[in-house]
């Protein structure tokens, strides 16, 4: 099964990118330099738009809702135009023109937004940067006065504890809330994952790696394959030979 998704800034709507894929293709986050600046400052959102059993199928789609999207003006962070599976080859004259001319983050509005929002610039933002980490949270119905409390209370890092709360759930599927708000929904789903080392730390699943370094699965996944450390951690399935590339 194959479907084409697309990525979009929660607030405008406004559709930053699209792409084909299947599996968990469309969660990964880690694409080009403008797409990763998009989503590291606006709140964004993926979502399938539709399923397709032929990939050619896919493909097609893919690039006719790209042409749909440019000729609006969005879809800025495609740089191609799809239907070849990620491969632009050579940039051309015409595609570096249009990066520069419809790089969202150029434009003066833009630019004062992002620096009205920046906690190094602006002094209300910072505080309520500092008062969010010191909300009481909630985590197998203990309470704890921060994240730093909870994380200190639970040996864990605090990076750790607010991927929990953002998804509803720690490590062992224990609900896990800020205690002014209510409890997400969740689906805690148990997997046979593979044992993995974090600097030779044993964890039974990625999963539980993940929370220990306070990052996604997808990330630890990826860096074991490139053979690359992780948020500064070298991780590596438990059973794995030893490599000699990358050293």
């Amino acid at each position: 099964m194959f479907y084409v998704y697309e990525w979009f800034i929660i607030e405008t709507n406004e559709i930053i990118y699209v792409g084909k894929g299947c599996g968990r293709r469309y969660k990964v986050k880690n694409r080009n330099k403008l797409f990763n600046k998009t989503i590291e400052d606006f709140d964004c959102d993926v979502r399938i738009i539709q399923y397709f059993d032929e990939e050619t199928d896919a493909f097609n789609y893919e690039k006719q809702r790209i042409d749909e999207l440019k000729s609006l003006g969005q879809c800025k962070c495609n740089y191609g135009y799809g239907g070849n599976g990620g491969v632009s080859g050579i940039w051309t004259e015409e595609m570096k023109r249009e990066m520069s001319i419809n790089n969202p983050m150029k434009s003066p509005e833009q630019k004062q937004r992002m620096s009205i929002n920046n906690p190094m610039k602006n002094n209300d933002i910072a505080r309520k940067v500092g008062e969010q980490r010191k909300r009481p949270i909630i985590i197998n119905s203990v309470r704890y006065l921060s994240q730093v409390d909870a994380s200190e209370s639970l040996n864990v890092r605090t990076n750790t504890i607010f991927v929990w709360l953002r998804r509803g759930y720690d490590g062992s599927g224990n609900p896990c809330r800020y205690a002014d708000e209510q409890q997400r929904d969740f689906n805690f789903k148990k997997t046979n994952s593979k044992k993995v080392k974090v600097d030779e730390q044993l964890f039974n699943s990625v999963k539980d790696a993940a929370d220990y370094i306070g990052c996604w699965p997808e990330t630890i996944i990826r860096s074991i394959k490139n053979n690359k450390l992780c948020h500064g951690y070298k991780c590596e399935y438990a059973n794995q030979h030893p490599s000699y590339g990358n050293q």
